[in-house]
């Protein structure tokens, strides 16, 4: 989701699917990060501008759409190769991000040839009606396909979609609200708080969620309290296999100062990750004030736990979750940063690569809303 800034100034690891072989799941298994407490510890940040990356795409004069510009989408393909997804353009960057393998800190990324996104006989979508709201990417290694997360459907706002495309950039399905019953809660979400979060784990099945609450879930997050969102669980076709509650965060305080971001607070889930052996990482992004009022930024991370969760994907809940019984998934934070009313609106992550210590390494990546600048911040997961 789009800020107002530049406007405005131990989960249980799912059974494999039949594909997915036993030694397969049992490496995953294996995996330090697949069970047990996780600590994340904060490496920094890498800013693009200031370290005059190069970007290497056409012309960005002659084709506007070509601008690597409010990337909320990132997803490792292999070695330091990745792709990031903006939602300002139909358009997938290829990107290079080069780490220290003791420390992972970043020490450069570039932009290569970007891909350019198409219907599916190949004409190119057309911008702005197509092209906007594009929040989160996934990678499907098996099939060489693309996966968005899109907060609305072709042009149509109302409703929250997930695309999926070929490496040629030509689409090959489209997953809509409408097309399962089970998906009718997500016909009645707010405004530019659909689908902000996708996944793929390792078992080929896929997570994604709302960004803040579903008319029929209850409240929108506030200061005062927070509000509940659906975990949604796609097998490797996209056909939904179940939702779950998260509790979101509210958002700190109300903004006094600048007045002309007051009245702009929100907070959001806004990005999913799975960890090896199927647990998720939530990211969530808030706008608020700070002690004094003043605008601030703000990131925590969690680890989220099903255990024991409602399934509230059966018929009973698919008129809303407000005023029934359900039990929400558990979650834990293992980090979170205040930013400031600075250019650190972080809303995109990926898995990166293993370290030299055995930490695995966590890529945040923001959404400048419509500046020049990029930013990237790394965190080192291990087993606590």
């Amino acid at each position: 989701m789009r800020l107002a800034l530049a406007l405005a100034l131990a989960i249980p690891v799912l059974a494999p699917l039949s594909g997915v072989s036993c030694a397969a799941a049992a490496r995953t298994s294996k995996d330090p990060l697949a069970s047990g407490p996780l600590r994340a510890t904060a490496v920094g940040r890498y800013d693009f501008e200031s370290a005059n990356s190069r970007i290497d795409t056409p012309d960005p004069a002659a084709d506007p759409s070509l601008v690597p510009e409010e990337l909320s989408g990132l997803v490792r393909i292999e070695g330091d190769r990745y792709l990031a997804i903006g939602d300002a353009h139909a358009t997938v960057h290829s990107l290079t991000i080069t780490v220290d393998p003791r420390t992972g800190a970043v020490r450069g990324a570039s932009f290569g040839a970007p891909i350019l996104l198409r219907d599916a006989p190949g004409s190119r979508l057309p911008e702005p009606a197509m092209a906007e709201d594009r929040e989160a990417i996934a990678y499907d290694p098996v099939k060489k396909e693309i996966l968005i997360a899109n907060e609305q459907t072709g042009a149509d706002k109302r409703w929250p979609s997930i695309e999926r495309y070929g490496m040629d950039g030509k689409t090959v399905a489209v997953l809509r609200a409408d097309s399962d019953p089970a998906l009718a809660p997500f016909l009645h979400a707010r405004a530019n708080r659909g689908f902000e979060s996708l996944t793929r784990s390792d078992d080929g099945t896929y997570w994604t969620a709302n960004e803040d609450a579903l008319l029929g879930d209850g409240p929108a997050a506030s200061d005062s309290a927070g509000a509940t969102v659906r975990l949604l669980h796609l097998d490797g076709d996209l056909h939904p296999v179940a939702q779950f509650a998260y509790p979101l965060d509210p958002w700190s305080r109300k903004i006094r100062n600048p007045s002309i971001v007051s009245g702009k607070e929100i907070s959001g889930l806004s990005e999913l990750v799975t960890l090896p052996g199927g647990r998720l990482l939530a990211l969530e992004r808030a706008f608020g004030g700070d002690i004094g009022g003043y605008a601030s930024l703000r990131s925590r991370l969690y680890l989220v736990d099903l255990a024991g969760a409602t399934d509230v994907s059966t018929p009973e809940y698919r008129d809303g979750l407000a005023g029934k019984r359900y039990r929400p998934a558990r979650k834990t934070l293992l980090w979170e940063e205040g930013w400031g009313l600075t250019d650190s609106n972080f809303e995109g992550m990926a898995l990166g690569p293993e370290l030299a210590d055995g930490s695995r390494l966590l890529l945040l990546i923001a959404d400048n809303n419509g500046g020049s600048a990029q930013a990237l911040f790394t965190l080192r997961l291990r087993k606590r």
